[in-house]
């Protein structure tokens, strides 16, 4: 028996680390680290701490309890997850 999975693929900035749009196209005039949420490009970070821009964000700006302690790029983040399903939801 053969596990058949749906390819999708979600567009994150990796400038803003938001969702549908790429660094090209991002309408923020600042970076966002996806591993600290720092002000800075990730691949610059040298914090010790985790947390997801995303869902921090989320939690701040519409009182949501999404966990904050990952990375944007994790399969398990519940922004991710938002995308995920409006990407595949039947209309």
């Amino acid at each position: 028996m053969h596990q058949v999975r749906e390819f999708f693929h979600i567009k994150r900035c990796n400038k803003c680390q938001g969702f549908r749009h790429l660094a090209k196209d991002c309408p923020s005039n600042r970076p966002s680290c996806g591993r600290c949420a720092g002000h800075h490009p990730t691949r610059k970070c040298r914090s010790p701490q985790v947390v997801c821009i995303n869902c921090a964000m989320h939690k701040q700006f519409h009182g949501t309890r999404f966990p904050v302690y990952h990375h944007t790029s994790d399969s398990g983040c519940s922004c991710y997850l938002g995308e995920v399903y409006k990407k595949t939801r039947d209309y």
